[in-house]
């Protein structure tokens, strides 16, 4: 298998969020995307499934993003507050695409879907990561913890205006976690 080049892949994906942002998802073809990054259609289809995947597929370099802010978090912090910095450091690190993207989601409401479905590679990063951390949670706890920070994260991305910039979506994402904390969870 051709090994794929991460600057064409962002090369497509930073043409494609252009175009949609300006003209709206739905008005923008793939066609249209491969004519505005001047590559072939086969080229598209060789780094995208579908014209959604642009807006959704994880950046070719995240994994490695994603193994480097889990292994910054101290040793023996709280794994409510390990996930809330989490999701604080992503959305910082890819902030400009988050708000891009936003954007063009707030156009196509039906997108909202595909976002939600994607970030599951994310979670899993941090649920395999979490489990080797050396945690007192038991899997449950673990669980309910990950599935609490995901629905706290999906909640106010959802509520969160694209204009008022990482540093809105950051103050939704710090009122949640506040809201959501459990005293037992800074334990584990």
């Amino acid at each position: 298998m051709r090994q794929r080049s991460p600057e064409t892949w962002r090369q497509i994906r930073d043409s494609a969020v252009g175009l949609m942002a300006e003209r709206g998802f739905d008005a923008v073809s793939v066609d249209d995307i491969v004519a505005g990054a001047g590559i072939s259609r086969r080229t598209y289809f060789n780094y995208f499934a579908a014209k959604e995947s642009v807006l959704f597929d994880p950046d070719p370099d995240d994994p490695g993003l994603w193994a480097e802010l889990t292994a910054a978090r101290p040793p023996g912090e709280p794994l409510w507050t390990t996930l809330h910095q989490l999701i604080l450091a992503y959305t910082e690190a890819a902030g400009e695409q988050i708000v891009r993207q936003r954007r063009v989601i707030t156009g196509s409401p039906s997108l909202a879907v595909c976002s939600r479905e994607t970030c599951d590679r994310f979670w899993d990063c941090v649920r395999g990561w979490a489990a080797r951390r050396g945690t007192t949670a038991t899997d449950l706890q673990l669980d309910l913890m990950i599935n609490t920070a995901r629905a706290a994260f999906a909640t106010v991305s959802a509520r969160w205006d694209a204009d008022t910039g990482i540093p809105g979506l950051h103050r939704l994402i710090d009122e949640a976690f506040t809201l959501l904390r459990s005293p037992e969870w800074d334990t584990l």
